[in-house]
């Protein structure tokens, strides 16, 4: 089974206000619950995320989603492979795909050294 990972925060959660006190306070992206769940037809799916994993886990719940959570050390998975339900984590596990709206695709380090360098203030 492949797996795809997707970032909660800017993919699935709007993430309108920034990260606030991190609650989770806004709905989802439009077309994000059917997009999921559209590939988990053809994929094992995680969401990655630096917040509370089993509060993303329980809004995604509440919105239809069946989801688990990966709680060390009791649950620790090295790889996600289930269709059926969406893991919740905090960790990158191995995936064909990540998608992250804060994202660069790496191609070589002088490309990625020009991007990250526009990042730079001015020093004028």
């Amino acid at each position: 089974m492949k797996t795809i990972a997707l970032d909660f925060d800017g993919v699935i959660h709007a993430y309108s206000r920034g990260w606030q006190d991190g609650s989770i306070y806004d709905e989802p992206l439009p077309g994000a619950l059917d997009g999921i769940r559209t590939l988990q037809k053809y994929f094992a799916v995680y969401v990655h995320t630096s917040r509370d994993a089993l509060e993303v886990c329980r809004w995604l719940e509440e919105r239809g989603v069946p989801s688990t959570v990966d709680i060390p050390p009791d649950c620790v998975y090295q790889f996600w492979e289930s269709p059926k339900i969406v893991l919740v984590t905090n960790r990158k596990l191995p995936a064909v795909l990540y998608v992250d709206d804060r994202g660069l695709r790496f191609q070589d380090w002088p490309q990625t050294m020009s991007y990250v360098l526009a990042f730079l203030p001015d020093e004028g």
